[in-house]
């Protein structure tokens, strides 16, 4: 999100939020993004979020031409919050690339639980192949970094980069659609969640010799 536009704060009477003049497509993006993790897309609609943001039902036009330009958006806003997690986790460890991996691995994870409906727009294939390419790729590449780091540490049996890359995102893809698709259940994601993925990221780990 542009970050001249500061975060909207919630109105006393309810659900709506208010907005000041410069910020009401950040307004529109946050009721947007409640309205679709309990609604999900199918009841989303510019209209529908106009309502819930406290605004005419011709504002959100001047940020969104329809309702896939706002999907796009949330996508975008998705992928940028897991490149902005991703790298944060790997900022708290700058010397050890084992412990970055597994930070961020569990990142992913939390960020996907959190948020499945967003998860699904982000990675479920219903915006087309063009849209939001480029924050994807944004994301996609600080989890190569991280993983860059990891080779060059000797932590992986030797192959491409990318190949490895591919690997660790569908291990933290698939443990994240498991816990969202509720196969497994029961968990403390601030503490179950860490050690799900460290137990299935050991796996792809060179051994010691």
């Amino acid at each position: 999100m542009p970050s001249a536009e500061s975060k909207p704060t919630a109105a006393h009477h309810g659900t709506k939020t208010r907005y000041h003049h410069g910020n009401l497509r950040v307004a529109l993006l946050t009721a947007a993004e409640d309205m679709l993790e309990r609604d999900g897309m199918v009841a989303l609609s510019l209209r529908a979020v106009a309502k819930r943001a406290g605004v005419s039902h011709a504002a959100p036009y001047r940020h969104f031409t329809n309702k896939q330009a706002l999907l796009e958006a949330l996508a975008d806003a998705g992928f940028e919050a897991l490149e902005r997690a991703i790298d944060e986790a790997a900022a708290k460890h700058p010397d050890d690339p084992r412990q970055q991996l597994l930070d961020t691995g569990a990142t992913y994870v939390r960020e996907a639980v959190a948020r499945p409906q967003r998860a699904q727009l982000m990675f479920g294939g219903s915006l087309g192949f063009e849209a939001s390419q480029g924050a994807a790729h944004s994301a996609f590449e600080a989890l190569v970094h991280v993983v860059r780091r990891g080779q060059k540490a000797g932590l992986f049996e030797p192959a491409p980069t990318r190949e490895l890359v591919l690997t660790v995102w569908s291990a933290a893809h698939g443990l994240a659609m498991l816990i969202v698709g509720q196969q497994i259940r029961h968990l403390d994601l601030a503490v179950d969640v860490p050690r799900l993925w460290h137990a299935v990221f050991r796996n792809h780990l060179r051994r010691p010799t």
